[in-house]
C-alpha cells in the first residue's frame, strides 16, 4: 500500500477519537503549566536585574526564589522552556489527529504566551523591594549611591514589565481569534462549495520549497509555496498561489485539482488547492490554510 495513503487512512481513522481529544487536552494544560512555570523564572530573573540597580551589591537579601538553592531560576527557565515546547508539539500533532487533517485553529500560542504572562504577573508580586527609594544604600561601607535613569526605570519594572507581557498575549489573543473566524469562514466556504463549486484539474507552474535548519546545518522541508494555473467556468486563465505545510503532499507528480466558485472566480477566499488525488475536506488549501 502506498505509505502516503496509509498515513492519511490512519489519520483519518483516528479523526473525532474521544481518546485522542483527551489527550490533546491534557497536552495543552501540561503546555500552560509549563509555560507557566517559564514565567516565573522569566519573573525571577528580571528581579535579579532590577536588585542590580536598586540595591548596593552588599545587600545580602537573595532577590529570587530559592526552592532548589542557586539553581533555582535556571530550572525554572530550562524545565519551563523545554516543557513548554514539548507540550506544545504533542499537542498540536494530537488536534491534527482529532481534526483528521482539518486545518487547525490558533489555539496554542496564544495559550502559551497568555501563561508566559501570567507567571510573569504572579512572580512580579513577589519581587523583594529596595531598601530606600531613589538610593543604592551600601550596608558595608556606607557610600550610598543615588540611582541613575536605569535605577528608577529598573524599579517601576514591577508594573511595566509584567504589563507589557499582558498586552502581548492580548495581541496573541486578539490574532488567534481573528484567524479562527476567518479559518470558520473558509471551512464553510469549502464545505459550500463541494456541493456547489467547480473542481478543475490544475497545473502546477512554480514550487517554493520551505526548509528549515537546526544548528548542526542540516536543512528539512518543511513545506513549499506552489502556484497553481487553471482555467473557470469561461475559459480564463488564473493564478493562485497556495502553502502546503503537508511534506506528504509536495507536488512530486505535479497533480493539483482547484475547486473554486464558478460566479465569482476571481475571489481569492474562494478558490481552494488539493495536491491529492480523492481529497478528503481537510485536503483542500485555501488562503487561512
Amino acid at each position: 500500500m502506498d505509505p502516503v495513503a496509509a498515513r492519511r487512512a490512519k489519520r483519518q481513522r483516528q479523526a473525532g477519537q474521544p481518546a485522542v481529544l483527551v489527550g490533546a487536552i491534557i497536552g495543552a494544560v501540561a503546555q500552560a503549566v509549563c509555560a507557566f512555570v517559564l514565567g516565573r523564572g522569566i519573573g525571577a530573573l528580571v528581579e535579579v536585574l532590577r536588585h542590580t540597580f536598586t540595591d548596593s551589591v552588599f545587600d545580602e537579601r537573595v532577590p529570587y526564589p530559592t526552592y532548589w538553592g542557586p539553581a533555582t531560576i535556571g530550572i525554572l527557565l530550562v524545565v519551563g522552556g523545554i516543557g513548554m515546547v514539548v507540550a506544545a508539539g504533542v499537542t498540536w500533532s494530537l488536534v491534527d489527529r482529532y481534526r483528521g487533517g482539518e486545518k487547525r485553529p490558533a489555539l496554542l500560542a496564544p495559550l502559551g504566551v497568555s501563561a508566559v504572562a501570567a507567571g510573569v504577573v504572579v512572580d512580579s508580586r513577589s519581587w523583594i523591594k529596595p531598601l530606600e527609594v531613589g538610593t543604592k544604600v551600601d550596608t558595608a561601607f556606607h557610600t550610598d549611591e543615588s540611582w541613575s535613569v536605569f535605577g528608577w526605570i529598573a524599579y517601576y519594572a514591577d508594573i511595566w514589565f509584567p504589563a507589557l507581557l499582558v498586552v502581548i498575549a492580548v495581541l496573541f489573543v486578539v490574532f488567534g481569534i481573528k484567524h479562527n473566524r476567518r479559518l470558520k469562514q473558509q471551512i464553510a466556504d469549502r464545505t459550500r462549495l463541494l456541493t456547489e463549486g467547480r473542481r478543475v484539474e490544475g497545473e502546477i507552474t512554480e514550487v517554493t520549497i520551505r526548509t528549515s535548519q537546526n544548528d548542526q546545518g542540516q536543512r528539512t522541508i518543511v513545506g513549499a509555496d506552489i502556484v497553481v494555473k487553471f482555467a473557470d467556468a469561461h475559459g480564463t486563465d488564473r493564478w493562485v498561489t497556495r502553502r502546503s505545510n503537508d511534506r506528504s503532499a509536495m507536488p512530486g507528480t505535479g497533480y493539483a485539482e482547484v475547486l473554486f466558485d464558478p460566479m465569482r472566480a476571481s475571489e481569492e477566499d474562494l478558490i481552494f488547492v488539493a495536491f491529492h488525488r480523492d481529497p478528503a475536506p481537510g485536503d483542500w488549501i485555501g488562503t487561512a490554510g
